[in-house]
């Protein structure tokens, strides 16, 4: 099921680094010197590569990126490409508005069916005593070709590492009592320089903070597999797409780990992140306790309180983004949740351009003030 004809064979994978390309090779066990936390994004993910533009303008271009969900494309683009015009040429390419068009509603999943569900995970989200379906309870199909570049190392890249979760389960348990059992490995797909710094991490959605988490309690790593798999694994979230196989193994989306500033803090001396709004109550938060067992506004409470550099504030984006983005759009008539993807590609060069240009203001902004605050 990886994404076909968008990698070059043996070229693409984590392990066949940019490291080989930069001038001096830093020691694998020696911290990065700065990460900049690119979390989720949904549709908006555009908005990252104006975020690392910013922080290359302002001296602060990061040399490790840990990307999750959405933002994995953009991770993907920053670590292929070397500079921003093609990075943004890319994201707003025909082939890209052409992929986004081609995502359909899961033909299983009726209208009805997607609202009952709805309420079911909101009426009894406390009470998620068994294995969810992610493979056959989802709302949309991807199309098969995601349009990532092929691998290009240049001096200045930085590492990657793209977070996903594995699951424990096979279909044959779904709808079964989950008892103790853990559910999900929080995965890192990476390269063996991160996966080293990282090595014997706990993760942090399986402490004692989350007493229901169903989150196994080590990290796991992968640093032989296509960044376009990777990619592909941390996008399909919960409830809107399938999981994504990989060989043997089974991947849910970064969403998992959304805030993994744990993570950023141990890779590198100085982090940037951002400060994220909270999760809906009546969707986002129910899923995530049916399905992790976790209470997401309480793992991003603590998030924000730990110390990080740099604090970027997008809590605003679903107000500020709420015209440019792909979205979601009830079809009465069809008895079908579709997405809203712009039909023209203007109207989606328009939408991905302003995007860039809210992470890269957010981004100037927050940089600036961290500056003023030395």
């Amino acid at each position: 099921m990886s994404f076909k004809g968008c990698v070059l064979p043996d070229q693409n994978l984590f392990v066949s680094t940019v490291d080989e390309a930069r001038p001096e090779r830093a020691p694998d066990n020696e911290q990065f010197q700065r990460c900049l936390v690119m979390a989720g994004g949904g549709f908006r993910f555009g908005y990252y590569l104006g975020m690392y533009r910013a922080c290359q303008l302002q001296g602060k271009a990061p040399d490790v990126i840990v990307a999750s969900c959405g933002a994995a494309i953009a991770g993907a683009l920053i670590r292929h490409l070397p500079d921003d015009e093609q990075r943004l040429a890319w994201i707003s390419s025909p082939q890209m508005h052409s992929f986004w068009r081609g995502l359909q509603a899961n033909p299983d999943i009726s209208l009805w069916r997607a609202i009952r569900a709805l309420a079911q995970r909101a009426l009894f989200a406390n009470d998620a005593r068994r294995i969810p379906d992610l493979f056959q309870d989802y709302l949309f199909d991807i199309p098969p070709d995601l349009p990532l570049p092929p691998e290009m190392s240049y001096p200045a890249a930085p590492a990657l590492a793209i977070v996903a979760g594995r699951l424990l389960y096979g279909q044959d348990e779904v709808g079964t009592l989950r008892g103790g059992k853990k559910l999900f490995a929080e995965t890192i797909f990476t390269e063996p320089r991160v996966a080293g710094l990282l090595a014997g991490m706990p993760s942090p959605i399986a402490s004692n903070a989350h007493k229901n988490s169903v989150v196994a309690p080590q990290i796991e790593f992968e640093t032989q597999i296509a960044v376009a798999d990777a990619v592909r694994a941390s996008i399909a979230d919960m409830y809107y797409f399938r999981c994504h196989q990989i060989g043997e193994h089974y991947y849910s989306g970064g969403v998992i780990d959304l805030f993994p500033i744990e993570i950023a803090r141990r890779l590198a001396k100085e982090v940037m992140m951002e400060r994220k709004g909270w999760y809906g109550r009546h969707i986002e938060l129910p899923a995530l306790r049916m399905v992790l067992g976790i209470n997401g506004n309480h793992r991003l409470r603590h998030v924000l309180q730990q110390e990080a550099d740099v604090w970027i504030d997008t809590a605003d984006m679903e107000t500020a983004l709420v015209q440019h983005q792909i979205s979601k759009q009830i079809q009465w008539l069809r008895n079908r949740i579709v997405l809203r993807v712009p039909e023209r590609y203007d109207g989606f060069v328009s939408m991905v351009r302003l995007q860039w240009e809210y992470g890269y203001q957010r981004a100037s902004q927050a940089l600036a003030q961290a500056a003023g605050n030395r």
